[in-house]
């Protein structure tokens, strides 16, 4: 069923202040009021859209893997630098990390723990080959153009994964202890060596 342009709005509405709920209080404790109450719509406005937080949840996380893939979609569409596009991802990795506390990474990780291993599994596969598609397909673009020389076209994926999981280390280690921004500069320093 599509929706009209105004149900569109409605939804994106629903996921904004939703995440902002999700940011405040992690994944497992939100609740529909809390979702009703930050949106001020009534109980049956939501309920029209979602039947519950884990599909408001869901459409949060697939929304922003959309935003990431279109970022560097447009990008290549618009021939932008490989470079400077890479520079601007690694640049809002590193906001990201130095924020933790406005990032909705800590319910994202929540989220995938209550799903029990073999329904989360799939899903967290999925997420990880989506992060290193979209990453090797910047690389390749960066190295068709010239500007990324010193990376083979077969360690491509090898040097996307790696980012991926560095990254995810790195999001962990700023969650659950103090990681200074040398330590964060430094080891996104290190992975900008791995393409220039």
């Amino acid at each position: 069923m599509s929706l009209t342009p105004k149900a569109m709005e409605k939804k994106k509405y629903i996921l904004e202040k939703a995440t902002n709920v999700f940011i405040r209080e992690g994944y497992t404790t939100v609740t529909m009021k809390d979702i009703v109450e930050e949106c001020g719509i009534s109980r049956g406005g939501l309920y029209k859209y979602y039947g519950s937080t884990q599909q408001i949840f869901e459409d949060i996380l697939a929304m922003g893997k959309e935003a990431d893939y279109s970022y560097f979609a447009m990008s290549m569409k618009n021939e932008v630098s490989a470079l400077e596009t890479i520079n601007e991802f690694f640049s809002s990795q590193k906001n990201e990390l130095l924020n933790t506390q406005n990032t909705i990474r800590v319910a994202v990780y929540e989220y995938f723990l209550s799903q029990g291993k073999r329904s989360s599994q799939k899903t967290l596969d999925q997420y990880f080959n989506d992060a290193v598609a979209i990453l090797s397909e910047i690389l390749f673009y960066g190295i068709r153009r010239k500007e990324i020389v010193h990376l083979d076209e077969q360690d491509v994926e090898r040097t996307a994964r790696h980012i991926v999981i560095t990254l995810e280390g790195l999001n962990i280690l700023a969650l659950s202890t103090s990681i200074s921004p040398n330590l964060i500069q430094e080891q996104i320093e290190l992975l900008k060596k791995l393409i220039s």
